[in-house]
């Protein structure tokens, strides 16, 4: 799942960003085990110096991370998540606001 196309600060991204383990042909790897860690990839705010908040690292079940309680702190443009993990290739979402409230 990607994020809203727009959101306010400290609002919880919703629908909760999800991050699919993927093999070769683009099937979700439901065995795989480990964790996801999930940063700012693109810093859309003016000052570039916006605080992704919530849980960080999260555990792969059934092939999927469930990142349910981000939220960033600054309004900006453009914003994008990267999203790492041991042995596999990184992703980054799709482009997404944080709106002034």
């Amino acid at each position: 799942m990607q994020p809203s196309s727009t959101i306010f600060p400290g609002q919880t991204i919703t629908p909760a960003v999800q991050v699919a383990v993927l093999d070769d042909q683009g099937n979700t790897v439901s065995g795989f085990v480990g964790s996801v860690t999930i940063a700012i990839a693109n810093d859309g705010s003016l000052f570039k110096n916006a605080r992704l908040s919530g849980t960080l690292v999260v555990n792969v079940v059934n092939g999927v991370a469930t990142f349910s309680d981000l939220s960033i702190d600054e309004p900006g443009m453009g914003y994008t998540l990267h999203a790492t993990a041991s042995g596999l290739t990184a992703a980054t979402s799709n482009p997404f606001n944080v709106a002034v409230p």
